[in-house]
């Protein structure tokens, strides 16, 4: 997916990248790996992606250029709204009905700092 965005206080987008999703020999998990440019700032991360029946929850574990530490997240998608929370934000968007776009932006949790690494709007759409 080709993801571009803005922060919160720019009039333009400032934020490129991109994220594949695949599935992992025997189809339990999905791993995601991807690029950003946020203002300048790149990362990569690699984030592996399962379900976990003791939680009832799909969780993920990121591993990316900017942590030497494993980064715990979850994942939530309730008909067309796609969840993506961890590490004091939380990413709510919007899959379009023809599933080729997802529309939303990370916003802070409670008593998280608000910062260009946890306040974006960011449309993802499909790269065919």
């Amino acid at each position: 997916m080709g993801d571009a965005g803005r922060t919160l206080n720019s009039d333009e987008d400032n934020i490129t990248g991109w994220t594949t999703f695949e599935w992992m020999p025997g189809g339990f998990f999905i791993k995601a790996e991807g690029e950003f440019n946020l203002n300048g700032f790149v990362m990569q991360s690699l984030e592996i992606i399962g379900y976990d029946p003791a939680q009832k929850k799909f969780t993920s574990s990121v591993y990316s250029s900017i942590s030497g530490e494993v980064q715990p997240y979850e994942w939530d998608v309730q008909g067309n709204i796609v969840i993506h929370a961890g590490q004091g934000a939380r990413y709510s968007g919007t899959i379009s009905e023809n599933g080729d776009t997802i529309v939303g932006g990370w916003r802070p949790d409670d008593g998280t700092p608000v910062s260009d690494g946890t306040a974006y709007d960011a449309i993802m759409f499909r790269v065919k």
